[in-house]
């Protein structure tokens, strides 16, 4: 027993030492940062999954672009939208909430306009797309993409 204990754990090393199974710890870092960052701490990851991933070669280095889906929690009320133009993290947290007395129309039109009001302690999924690249330091990812699950 204590053989086959010894063997397995070699040979987890031996793969971590190798590279040739990365962990999605870094994919995971690099969203609850970029999230921590763009809501002000007011954002947090709570489960990171990923749903598919493709391998690729490009120039001798290795990477693989990495579907994800992922739940969050905001710890305040605010605002969260969009964002504008071609920012991978499409998306902005803002405590700035409207007037209480704005109406439904008033939210209905903010909703349009991709912003939604969420509330303290809630939590939804997201879904999007992140590549990463192996260097000799280990993997490196980039978001490309993401939208909150419908």
């Amino acid at each position: 027993m204590k053989s086959c204990v010894t063997f397995l754990a070699t040979y987890a090393w031996v793969l971590f030492i190798a590279g040739c199974s990365p962990s999605l710890d870094e994919a995971k870092l690099v969203l609850q940062q970029r999230i921590a960052s763009e809501s002000q701490e007011h954002i947090r990851v709570v489960s990171f999954t990923k749903t598919d991933e493709q391998k690729f070669e490009t120039g001798g280095v290795q990477g693989r672009r990495i579907s994800y889906a992922a739940e969050v929690e905001f710890d305040d009320d605010g605002l969260w939208s969009r964002g504008v133009g071609n920012e991978a993290l499409a998306f902005e947290f803002s405590t700035n909430l409207p007037p209480k007395h704005a109406g439904g129309v008033a939210l209905a039109m903010m909703d349009l306009g991709g912003v939604r009001h969420m509330f303290k302690g809630e939590c939804i999924k997201i879904v999007g797309v992140m590549t990463g690249t192996k260097s000799e330091s280990g993997w490196r990812y980039e978001l490309k993409e993401n939208h909150i699950a419908d």
